[in-house]
């Protein structure tokens, strides 16, 4: 094997284990991986709190 070979090949796994140390350190602490319509609330109960000041009960 030529030298820049062995290069290209540690490059890539240092990338490829990057992504994936990335991906599972988000999912430990419970941060959004990929960009959804719900990830701007902090937490879940904020929808929900966010829809009751929207349509109040009429008890």
């Amino acid at each position: 094997m030529e030298p820049i070979e062995i290069i290209v090949i540690i490059i890539s796994v240092l990338i490829v284990g990057g992504v994936t140390a990335n991906a599972i350190y988000r999912k430990i602490k419970h941060l959004p991986i990929e960009e959804c319509s719900a990830c701007s609330y902090k937490n879940g109960n904020s929808l929900i709190k966010e829809y009751h000041k929207k349509y109040k009960k009429d008890s």
